[in-house]
């Protein structure tokens, strides 16, 4: 493990260097916001902040729909699922629309007390056992909504793994390549979401 460690914080600073730049921040205090950037953004493009595209494009409609802070999960829980494909987009996880993952995983947050973003550390057993009994959430977008929550965490999405693997191929887990994600930052006195954040930004743009 050590070894894997030295490996891979070696690679991190020859490629992001030795200062990540800093997180650029997600919803801390909009659950509903987070909920919906988690869920939507699994195989999607982000999109761009200024033309309001992909998963960001989403997000900011629902937000402007709200017209008050998107901090209540029971407006996500209670809304019909046409209306909110037809607001944010037709995206789809195994076959099933995400705008239905993402209202049936609203209900069964609030079916256990998470209501407001902070429901969520504050409660966070129940919140994880909920999240993931829901088809189409799985542990890498629950790792991805704590970050979008201010929560300290990282996300072993495709790059990452690919990332890491560059390095170590034998590391084949999401579980392992966060623990040495997690190492490699501790080492580096920055935070886990800092360095997933470089990490993603940097490989995304090499060759697969």
């Amino acid at each position: 493990m050590s070894n894997d460690l030295d490996v891979l914080h070696d690679y991190v600073v020859e490629t992001i260097g030795s200062s990540p730049p800093e997180w650029p921040g997600g919803w801390a205090t909009e659950v509903e916001a987070a909920l919906i950037d988690a869920v939507f953004s699994v195989r999607a493009r982000y999109g761009s902040r200024k033309r309001l595209t992909g998963v960001y494009g989403a997000v900011v409609r629902w937000r402007d729909s709200r017209g008050e802070p998107a901090d209540d999960l029971r407006a996500l829980a209670y809304f019909d699922e046409t209306n909110l494909r037809t607001l944010t987009n037709s995206g789809k996880i195994s076959g099933r629309y995400k705008a239905a993952i993402v209202i049936q995983a609203a209900q069964a947050l609030v079916a256990v007390g998470v209501v407001h973003a902070e429901d969520v550390s504050t409660r966070l057993p129940e919140a994880r056992a909920a999240y993931l009994s829901v088809k189409g959430c799985g542990p890498v977008t629950w790792s991805y909504f704590r970050m979008l929550l201010g929560i300290d965490d990282v996300k072993a999405d495709t790059w990452l793994m690919r990332f890491v693997q560059d390095r170590l191929p034998h590391v084949h887990t999401t579980e392992h390549a966060s623990r040495l994600v997690t190492g490699v930052a501790d080492r580096m006195n920055v935070s886990a979401t800092e360095l997933d954040h470089a990490i993603w930004s940097y490989r995304r743009g090499q060759p697969a």
